[in-house]
């Protein structure tokens, strides 16, 4: 069972500081595979056999790996943005109540 004796505080800046750096997530990622995908196409211009043929494979797959990063970093924005709404909406209604408490909600 809950405890509902005591309160407790949410410093919401820390959410705030990351939403707001969501862009700058997605820019560095973008650079990052942009930079990925830029070596790996020069590298195959002018390598071959089977070394060649091993490392593509495994860059391949990096590249797969690197694309779900990409889909973490926008669920885990995503589900920030949520959060922090969430929690306004909660704050605005407890405002509300201690405002006036015999008001129905």
């Amino acid at each position: 069972m809950a405890d509902y004796s005591e309160y407790h505080s949410i410093d919401t800046r820390v959410f705030d500081n990351c939403i707001n750096k969501k862009n700058s997530f997605i820019s560095s990622y973008n650079e990052i595979v942009t930079d990925y995908d830029k070596i790996v196409g020069e590298l195959s211009q002018s390598w071959a056999g089977l070394g060649a043929d091993a490392f593509f494979t495994d860059a391949t797959q990096i590249r797969r790996n690197i694309t779900g990063i990409a889909d973490i970093l926008a669920t885990m924005c995503s589900t920030l943005e949520d959060c922090r709404e969430i929690i306004a909406d909660c704050d605005k209604e407890l405002g509300n109540f201690n405002r006036d408490p015999s008001a129905e909600q």
